[in-house]
């Protein structure tokens, strides 16, 4: 699911179809400019993604993704994160609303 939307969203970013590039975007992807990925498309793209999942990618991490799985998993991780987030500060206001 992540990596349909990932994969959405870079291709806009490369200027491609998706229907037709579909082969081309794997998660074994390489995100350097040997893909025609430069930096201000990697930007874009963390920019975008940090938008769709509303989450916060770290500065020095971009630097870290080699690959379109290893940036998904990352994504992963921050999704589940910031929904385990809510679930805990959801939690804490209904204890703080009962107990008021």
């Amino acid at each position: 699911m992540i990596f349909g939307k990932v994969a959405r969203i870079l291709a806009d970013i490369l200027d491609l179809d998706f229907e037709l590039e579909e082969e081309q975007i794997t998660l074994d992807m390489a995100l350097t400019p040997e893909f025609d990925m430069e930096k201000i498309q990697m930007v874009k793209l963390v920019m975008e993604c940090e938008k769709k999942f509303k989450i916060s990618i770290q500065d020095e991490k971009v630097h870290t993704f080699h690959t379109l799985g290893e940036f998904v998993k990352y994504i992963e991780n921050a999704v589940s994160e910031n929904e385990g987030n809510i679930a805990e500060s959801s939690e804490e206001e209904r204890m703080w609303w009962h107990y008021s």
